[in-house]
C-alpha cells in the first residue's frame, strides 16, 4: 500500500475507534477497527509488509489504550503475518469466504491476547470473557471488515491504495 495510505489509517485509528464506536464498548459490541483495516491490509499487499502493518497498528492501539507496550503489536503483527500469507496464496479479495476468515482471525488474535495475558499474569479467565467479550466483538469487528472491504473493493478506490509495483504483480 502507499505511504500516505498507512500515514491516514494510522492518524484516523485510534480518533475513530475511541470517539464514534465508545458506545458501543460499554455494551461489548465495539469492533476492533485495528483488526478489521490489518485483514484488508493482508490481503491487498505482502505477508511481510502486513506484518509491520500488524505491529504499527498494535503498538498505536496500546499507547492509545495505556495498556502493555507491544502486546498488541505482536498479536497483530502475527496475526498481519497470517493474513497476508493467506491473502497471497489462497483467497482473492473479492470471494465471499473473507467474512469467514475475518471473523476467525478475529478471535484468533483475541484468544493469541488472553494466551499472553496468561502467560504474563497468570490465571487469566478464558472461558468467561470468550462467550461474553471476544464472540461479539469478533462478530462486529467480522461486518465492519467487511465494510471496509467492500469499500476498499470499488473499482475507483483500489487503485488508489495500492502501490504501483503491487498492481503490475497481480
Amino acid at each position: 500500500m502507499r505511504p500516505s495510505v498507512y500515514a491516514v489509517i494510522l492518524l484516523l485509528l485510534i480518533p475513530l475507534q475511541a470517539s464514534l464506536l465508545a458506545p458501543l464498548s460499554r455494551i461489548a459490541l465495539a469492533p476492533d477497527l485495528g483488526m478489521a483495516v490489518l485483514y484488508v491490509i493482508g490481503l491487498l499487499t505482502t505477508p511481510v509488509e502486513a506484518a509491520f502493518a500488524g505491529i504499527a497498528i498494535g503498538l498505536l492501539q496500546d499507547v492509545g489504550s495505556a495498556s502493555l507496550l507491544g502486546l498488541s503489536g505482536l498479536t497483530l503483527g502475527i496475526v498481519g503475518l497470517l493474513t497476508g500469507l493467506l491473502g497471497q496464496r489462497v483467497l482473492d479479495i473479492k470471494s465471499p469466504s473473507n467474512v469467514v476468515f475475518l471473523a476467525l482471525f478475529s478471535l484468533a488474535g483475541s484468544l493469541l491476547m488472553v494466551m499472553f495475558l496468561d502467560l504474563i499474569y497468570g490465571g487469566f479467565p478464558m472461558l468467561g470473557p470468550f462467550f461474553v467479550r471476544m464472540v461479539p466483538r469478533a462478530a462486529t469487528t467480522t461486518l465492519a471488515g467487511y465494510l471496509i472491504l467492500r469499500f476498499a473493493t470499488r473499482r475507483s478506490v483500489l487503485p488508489l491504495i495500492r502501490r504501483r509495483e503491487l498492481q503490475k504483480e497481480r
